[in-house]
């Protein structure tokens, strides 16, 4: 691009002409052509206004990225110096006969001619013949033959023969990494020779890590590239034999797969209520893999009338949004290969509310003659979204008299009579709405009476009488105003009404002493103004005692940070000088004064548990005349006190930062759950430890909207469950969670302490040792010592009656000696009863074997004695047996 861009000179555009080639022709023919430039297969010539305008530059910008400029001749020719202007001294012949090359690749030559380079870092240049060369006109390149004197022959060494080395570049594309490459010689080896190879690399991409092998070879085998631009350089050497060349090779990426970009519009839907009209639309989400390089957005349904100018941004800015209606937004991303996609998004214009407006006609006025003339003041209507017009008329029954500006806030009359007059405003909007609102003007006859003013005379009163009426009688005038000013006394008095704007006052609150008191009349018509003044004395014939009034019994509920006792409205004839608060000896002594407050009117007291207090109040006047009087208060314990639950953490009172403990709230919010709010009590250090305490509750919201106060018991449970499955659960660490009170009933059986939690059980009560111990540890009354000991002894006998059992059970099978002895057998030996004869065979028989037994066993004294009897009462007839 040309560096003064649009400025660098006059453009016109080639038509016809859409290559570069073509392009620079075109401006050869034309003589106020100095440049070319080509862009989008557009073709401009510049006629530039200077050199450096005309300078080419990079594009810094991609839409220029494929402009090509070409300079073709300089502004003036004297410029450049004339070396440069002349023709090559090697170049005989026309410039149609100069070929182009590129440096190291020999082949683009032809024979006996070798490529210059046109600038020192290009390589880019013309063919040249070689030196001791010159070209004739049929393009060739012939040895130079001598023009000069004969010279002597001398003999040279002799000279290094060059090769024409050529290479051929290549261009692979990835995901292919090898590739040869392969150098040539003109002339080729030949029988007998060999050529030695050296490849060179120039340059490589960064962070490339391309190996190669053959290096000594004609043929160079690459592997492992990376995507850029590879340059080689190899020289070829042979006896008296010498050439180099140059390659390239150009790595090129893997060519992908375009992928379509994907358009998101945010918001989707949205509503806009009136007046607001504005939004936005962001479509900065929609992506792509390459990214998105251009957004239309277009509007497909609106409001008749709207229109949407054309937008290339991710960011849609609506300012003119004040038709109610639906708009539709369709946003279309593009991508660089042109893959496209849409996305739809929805506003929803509301049409604001139009209240009617509300007319303000001012109040009613009075005026007295002289004065004819008035503004009516109407500024004070409003509407919501303005007034568009005001109206002013006459009722029809009031005299006439003129009116001017009557389409205005402001109505001027003049030529009023005495009378009543009654004017309506009529204000509309722009909606078309209006309202109504009246006015009257009454207009009376000239007031000629200046105002008086009468403060009623002097007076003087004897306390105990402390109060005095100043001021007359006087007719209730609109326009006249009274006011009561004290400008001299002992004590300032209070007025009745507060005010003192009224004829008569009364004064209150007077001690001994003289006061002086001004009544100022004015005149609201004309302003003029009069004063008259009282002096009221006060004296004192016989002091009587002041009266003390404590402030009555009081009834109030904990928590409570301060309690005020109010003796203030103790009185005196004269003045209370001092005030004494004390403590009955029935009153509790929890509780203390704070500032000394004893010794004033208010008592302020700290501290305060439930129960009565009993205070006295004791004052005196300058006389030492005193009196006494009592209050009693009734501190009710906390209603909620059970429900208040103390939350104890594991860190110093010192180092809890708010910050902390609202995040903590937070957090025991959470936990709780379902609506909680938590209502902290109080923040205190614990004692001995220093430890921070944290006294609160927890309030639910109910489905009638009103709040209820969770149990302790509840809160506590919950929170010691919830921390006992994870004890991280809050920030800072918690030592112990309990109700403010103990709330534990000992299972009826017992009184809980409330120093320890522990219960104290009753007599013939203990605590439940398996919840004691397995379970959750909360101290309680269950089990019933007459119970535990029945039930122990009855464990401890069932226990001695089964080992019993089982030792009867397993002691035969331990007895030492497994084998019966003779005398054993002997007495083992079974006896019966002889029965019939078929019995006395069988026990014949038996007993045969069993003296054949008993001679096998060498027994020597074995007998046998056999009895023979019927079983009395046996109905079978069967015989017994027995050992004799």
């Amino acid at each position: 691009m040309p560096a003064g861009n649009k400025s660098a000179g006059s453009y016109s555009m080639a038509n016809d002409v859409n290559d570069i080639d073509g392009c620079t022709s075109a401006c050869c023919d034309s003589p106020t052509c100095n440049a070319v430039l080509l862009y989008d297969k557009k073709c401009f010539l510049i006629q530039c206004e200077t050199e450096d305008l005309c300078a080419p530059v990079c594009a810094k910008t991609k839409k220029y990225v494929k402009a090509q400029m070409v300079l073709v001749r300089p502004i003036s020719i004297n410029n450049y110096d004339d070396e440069e202007m002349m023709a090559d001294s090697s170049l005989q012949l026309p410039i149609s006969s100069v070929r182009s090359c590129e440096v190291g690749i020999l082949i683009d030559c032809p024979i006996n001619e070798v490529c210059i380079p046109t600038h020192p870092k290009s390589r880019g240049g013309v063919c040249k013949c070689e030196e001791g060369w010159e070209r004739k006109e049929d393009e060739k390149c012939v040895q130079q033959s001598g023009t000069g004197p004969p010279s002597v022959e001398h003999p040279s060494p002799p000279t290094e023969k060059h090769l024409t080395v050529s290479v051929m570049s290549k261009e692979i594309r990835l995901p292919e990494d090898k590739v040869d490459i392969s150098a040539y010689t003109v002339p080729a080896e030949g029988l007998g020779e060999h050529y030695n190879y050296d490849w060179e690399t120039v340059s490589q991409p960064a962070g490339s890590k391309a190996t190669k092998q053959n290096a000594a070879s004609s043929k160079l085998s690459l592997a492992h590239l990376s995507e850029g631009l590879y340059q080689f350089k190899v020289t070829v050497t042979g006896s008296g034999a010498h050439g180099e060349a140059f390659a390239n090779v150009s790595v090129l990426p893997e060519q992908r797969v375009n992928q379509p970009p994907v358009a998101i519009v945010t918001p989707a839907k949205q509503n806009v209520k009136l007046p607001i009209s504005e939004a936005v639309l962001d479509a900065s989400s929609s992506s792509d893999d390459e990214g998105v390089v251009s957004y239309q957005w277009e509007l497909t349904q609106g409001p008749l009338g709207y229109a949407l100018a054309p937008v290339d941004s991710p960011m849609l800015q609506l300012h003119n949004l004040s038709i109610p209606g639906e708009y539709s937004f369709r946003l279309t991303v593009k991508d660089r290969q042109g893959a496209s996609s849409q996305a739809q998004a929805g506003i929803t214009v509301i049409k604001e509310t139009d209240y009617p407006p509300e007319a303000n006609a001012g109040s009613d006025i009075i005026i007295y003659l002289p004065q004819t003339a008035l503004t009516l003041n109407g500024n004070q209507s409003k509407d919501d979204r303005g007034i568009s017009s005001w109206e002013w008329t006459k009722n029809s029954t009031s005299k006439a008299v003129d009116m001017q500006d009557t389409r205005t806030p402001y109505l001027k009359l003049s030529d009023l009579e005495v009378g009543v007059y009654t004017f309506v405003l009529k204000v509309t909007d722009t909606a078309g709405q209006s309202s109504s609102a009246e006015v009257h003007v009454f207009v009376k006859e000239p007031l000629h009476l200046p105002p008086s003013a009468n403060a009623g005379g002097n007076i003087t009163i004897n306390l105990p009488k402390n109060w005095v009426t100043l001021g007359s009688e006087a007719t209730d005038d609109p326009l006249t105003s009274w006011k009561w000013v004290q400008e001299q006394g002992p004590l300032p008095a209070k007025f009745e009404p507060p005010e003192g704007n009224s004829s008569r006052v009364n004064a209150t609150g007077l001690t001994r002493g003289t006061y002086i008191f001004r009544l100022s009349v004015t005149d609201m018509s004309s302003g003029a103004s009069v004063n008259d003044s009282a002096v009221v004395t006060v004296l004192q014939n016989q002091n009587s005692p002041p009266k003390a009034y404590a402030g009555g019994d009081l009834n109030v509920f904990l928590p409570l940070s301060i309690l005020k006792l109010n003796g203030s409205k103790s009185s005196d004839d004269l003045a209370v000088t001092k005030w004494k608060w004390t403590r009955d000896d029935s009153s509790l002594a929890q509780g203390k004064v704070l500032d000394n407050s004893d010794s004033s009117p208010v008592l302020m007291l700290s501290g305060l548990i439930a129960g009565q207090y009993v205070f006295k109040l004791r004052v005196e006047d300058e006389q030492g005349l005193s009196s006494e009087d009592q209050t009693t208060v009734m501190v009710n314990p906390d209603p909620q006190l059970k429900s208040l639950v103390r939350l104890t953490l594991g860190a110093a009172s010192r180092t809890l930062r708010q910050l902390q403990l609202d995040s903590l709230l937070k957090q025991i919010t959470l936990l709780l759950h379902g609506g909680v709010t938590v209502v902290v009590r109080s923040v205190d250090e614990e004692q001995n430890t220093g430890r921070a305490c944290i006294t609160f509750l927890a309030v639910k919201e109910t489905s009638s909207g009103t709040n209820e106060t969770l149990g302790g018991p509840q809160v506590v449970k919950t929170l010691r469950a919830k921390l006992r499955q994870d004890p991280g659960l809050l920030d800072l660490p918690v030592a112990l969670i309990e109700t403010v009170v103990c709330q534990n009933n000992c299972s009826n059986h017992g009184t809980c302490d409330e120093a320890t939690r522990q219960c104290l059980c009753e007599a013939f009560w203990m605590q439940d040792l398996f919840s004691q111990y397995f379970g959750e540890g909360e101290s309680n009354c269950d089990w019933s010592i007459l119970y535990v000991v029945v039930g122990a002894t009855a464990i401890l006998l069932g226990l001695c009656g089964f080992l019993w059992i089982v030792y009867c059970a397993l002691a035969p099978a331990f007895k030492s000696d497994p084998q019966p002895t003779k005398r054993s057998q002997r007495r083992k030996a079974s006896y019966s009863l002889l029965g019939n004869v078929e019995e006395d065979e069988t026990s014949m028989t038996k007993i045969s074997r069993r003296m054949s037994l008993s001679e096998e066993s060498d027994t020597d004294s074995d007998v046998l004695f056999e009895t023979r009897s019927k079983s009395n009462g046996s109905a079978n007839g069967k015989a017994g047996r027995r050992k004799c």
